[in-house]
């Protein structure tokens, strides 16, 4: 009765919300101010390793972690160095109170990441809030470190500007995005959250959502969640996103057409955009098709890094 009086509170509130009250943070800096930054991390990244031969990076997506590949790291870790890694303030990784958790903030902690962990012949792959994470990285890498990275994945990315998901307008929100995180349960959080992710809610396992529900309950854990919110699409990301044609590494984009939180014209867009890429839509999958469902996923990206590989050993 209690969770029903809740839910019915967190759905009233949503309407209310959804409608423009959410207060994106203007103030963090920008591309042209962190693409010079140092490359010395200050804090440590969580990550695993399994596997051998060229490395595969996970990264994954807003309220999510290290986890959401759990389907995927052992099929990868067959030909790969599969490293999957947690972003700050999510997983296992250290979350401060700085007021840092932009894109590119966590791009330059995974490209120093990168680079102190002597990562060569690199695959990224990145999705949604990852992935816009991702792009960044590429774009640091291309720059600085040219012929490091030999591919770059995206699914379901992050890359321009974009009308928020509800979800996210409600944290970002002032006053009722922190009530309302503080105040629901953790389990009922994650479980509304991963019905906007899977397209077909029955497949979402309890077991993920008491994973993630424990994350939420780490200390910290939902600052960093609700600066991530209001720092979700840097004021720049039109600008920015002028980069993208300047990536000539072979990019695989994978969407799902009934996305509902990153809509598939910004996959079709991406493809026009980066010019060595080539995409993929896959039907009756939501947000996340590594979690909901993985058999769908892994073929791709089998297939894409053996070729990626292959043409790349005939053509050094």
């Amino acid at each position: 009765m209690k969770n029903n009086l809740l839910l019915k509170l967190t759905l009233l509130l949503t309407v209310i919300t959804v409608s423009g009250c959410a207060v994106m943070d203007k103030n963090i800096p920008g591309w042209t101010q962190y693409r010079n930054l140092d490359k010395t991390n200050e804090l440590e990244l969580a990550s695993s390793s399994t596997g051998a031969g060229e490395p595969v990076l996970l990264i994954h997506g807003f309220g999510a972690s290290s986890y959401s590949w759990r389907h995927v790291i052992e099929p990868l870790a067959q030909k790969n160095r599969v490293i999957a890694i947690d972003l700050k303030g999510f997983g296992n990784s250290p979350k401060p109170r700085d007021d840092a958790y932009s894109v590119y903030e966590q791009a330059r902690l995974i490209r120093n990441f990168i680079l102190e962990n002597n990562l060569k012949n690199l695959h990224i792959v990145g999705h949604s809030y990852g992935g816009g994470v991702a792009l960044a990285v590429s774009i640091y890498l291309s720059a600085s470190n040219p012929g490091l990275q030999k591919s770059l994945v995206l699914i379901d990315s992050v890359a321009y500007p974009q009308e928020l998901p509800g979800f996210v307008k409600i944290l970002a929100t002032p006053v009722l995005g922190p009530l309302l995180t503080y105040a629901l349960p953790n389990t009922l959080q994650v479980k509304n959250l991963l019905q906007k992710v899977y397209f077909n809610d029955d497949l979402i396992p309890q077991e993920a959502v008491d994973h993630y529900a424990a994350d939420l309950g780490q200390p910290d854990a939902k600052y960093a969640l609700l600066t991530s919110a209001r720092q979700m699409l840097p004021t720049d990301l039109q600008e920015f996103s002028e980069n993208y044609s300047s990536l000539t590494i072979p990019a695989l984009i994978i969407w799902s057409r009934e996305d509902e939180i990153v809509p598939l014209a910004v996959g079709k867009r991406l493809h026009e955009n980066l010019p060595n890429s080539k995409l993929v839509i896959m039907s009756d999958v939501g947000h996340a098709v590594q979690e909901e469902k993985p058999s769908l996923l892994l073929p791709h990206l089998r297939n894409f890094l053996e070729a990626v590989s292959h043409r790349t050993a005939i053509n050094p």
